[in-house]
């Protein structure tokens, strides 16, 4: 989930004037993934099915909604300790 939600964030961070540092995309994903169901997997066939769910429109949806929120909660308010 992690590597979906840091393209994700990629994707979208890109077309904002909100801060670009490490320290607001960590941030910004720390946020999305604590508002996402946890999709653990262990091995590479677990991985892919993952990423295939990801790719699903439902779930691209849910995943765009939060980093959306994401980088507006976190850019509206940057370098938050």
């Amino acid at each position: 989930m992690e590597e979906t939600v840091l393209h994700k964030i990629d994707q979208i961070w890109q077309e904002t004037d909100y801060c670009k540092c490490d320290k607001c995309k960590m941030d910004i994903a720390a946020y999305a993934l604590n508002r996402l169901p946890p999709r653990y997997v262990q091995s590479k066939e677990g991985e892919m099915l993952h990423k295939f769910d990801a790719s699903t429109t439902q779930m691209d949806v849910e995943i765009t909604a939060v980093v959306c929120k994401a980088i507006q909660v976190v850019g509206e308010d940057p370098h938050k300790s």
